[in-house]
This record gives C-alpha cells, sequence and structure tokens, in this order.
C-alpha cells in the first residue's frame, strides 16, 4: 500500500504541472466541475496505471488522450500526454518490481528539476520584461494626414 501512496504522488505531481490539463480546468472544459473531475482523472489513471494487468505506455497514452477528449474536450496535440505516458510508465515499473528507494530517488529528482525549470522560466520572463523596457519606433502602417484646416483658418477674407 506504501508504494501505492507513492505512485499516486507522482501522479499527482505530474497532472499538476501539466500544462494542457491545468488549461483545461482553468479554463472549464469540463464544466463547473472541472478541478472535481481533475482529481478524479488522477485516481482513475492511479488506479488504472496500477491495477490494469497488461498496461504499457501506449496503453497509457491512449487513456490520457481519451479521457482529456471525453471529459475536458480537449485534444493534446503538442505530444505531452506520449511524454506523460512514458513517465508514468516509468514509475509504474518501479513499483511493480518494488523499487521503493528508486522511485522515491526519481521523484525527488523530478521534483527538484521541474522547481529550477520553473524557475527558469521565472528569469526568462523578467528578462523579456526588462529588454522590452527599450523602446524601438516601429513603423505602424498608419500615415498622418494633416488637416488643411490651420490653412484655411490664416487666410484672411477681404
Amino acid at each position: 500500500m506504501e508504494m501505492d501512496n507513492a505512485f499516486k504522488k507522482v501522479v499527482e505531481q505530474i497532472f499538476n504541472n501539466w500544462t494542457a490539463l491545468q488549461l483545461a480546468v482553468d479554463h472549464s472544459m469540463a464544466g463547473t466541475d472541472s478541478k472535481k473531475i481533475a482529481l478524479e482523472f488522477i485516481n482513475y489513471m492511479t488506479q488504472y496505471c496500477l491495477y490494469e494487468s497488461a498496461v504499457d505506455t501506449d496503453c497509457i497514452h491512449e487513456a490520457l488522450d481519451d479521457i482529456m477528449d471525453q471529459e475536458f474536450d480537449t485534444i493534446c496535440e503538442d505530444g505531452s500526454t506520449k511524454e506523460i505516458a512514458k513517465i508514468l510508465y516509468r514509475f509504474i515499473q518501479l513499483v511493480k518490481n518494488g523499487n521503493a528507494n528508486l522511485l522515491e530517488e526519481e521523484y525527488r529528482h523530478r521534483d527538484a528539476s521541474e522547481n529550477k525549470m520553473m524557475n527558469y522560466e521565472d528569469l526568462n520572463d523578467k528578462k523579456v520584461g526588462s529588454s522590452s523596457e527599450i523602446t524601438m519606433e516601429e513603423d505602424s502602417g498608419w500615415t498622418e494626414v494633416k488637416s488643411k484646416r490651420k490653412k484655411l483658418n490664416n487666410l484672411k477674407y477681404n
């Protein structure tokens, strides 16, 4: 049971960092219960990976695609479901082989690397923000037409 809980933590971490799922939930793609459905998705995938008899990367990938499409009306064309399937399969193999220490080590490594990636993205955002302070004149595509009224106002009529 301890390994099951460890695997559920892995699934939660992966799903909490999955941009496509975050966007689907944020935009209520599954309706008003999107957060609840996302939590059920985590539980379902945990159970599916742990207890499906012949689970492999392709089965996990197909399940992820199906649920994103059916529940969230979202099709992931970015390859994220395939990537997540590979990661989940790697961790489920560790669970099935009883490698609790390696599972914990890889989980901590993933957690640390994701935090570094988030910090790197924050730095990139700051760099972009600071470089945008430099003002550059851009051609807006508009041509200024000056009014002739000033000239007419300056004319004196006799």
